[in-house]
């Protein structure tokens, strides 16, 4: 795969696609610590009680699944994982869904 298909490109491109769509929440009051180490993402969700246990972790998994999205929450952080061949629009609705998520932690624009 490494020699017949473009995946350094995919990968740089990934990186990009991440850093611009999850830029929307850097001003964002309901998120912290919105970060990017190439093709993945973090973003803590402001709760009062922070942390790897947080309560809301399951809650947010819960809210993810049913969705059909696979994220990986733990406690309050959102970390997002995408496979290489991801496409735009499937970050669109991933990004989409996280901002709806910050509802579950009480949180409002």
């Amino acid at each position: 795969i490494w020699r017949d298909e473009p995946v350094a490109e995919r990968v740089a491109a990934l990186s990009r696609m991440q850093a611009e769509k999850v830029a929307r929440f850097s001003q964002d009051p309901r998120f912290e610590n919105v970060r990017t180490a190439g093709t993945i993402t973090a973003l803590d969700l402001r709760v009062g009680n922070a942390g790897y246990l947080a309560e809301v972790g399951p809650k947010l998994r819960t809210f993810f699944l049913e969705r059909g999205l696979l994220v990986r929450p733990l406690g309050n952080v959102i970390y997002v994982l995408p496979p290489y061949c991801v496409t735009s629009g499937e970050l669109d609705r991933l990004y989409a869904a996280i901002d709806e998520a910050a509802a579950l932690a009480g949180g409002a624009r």
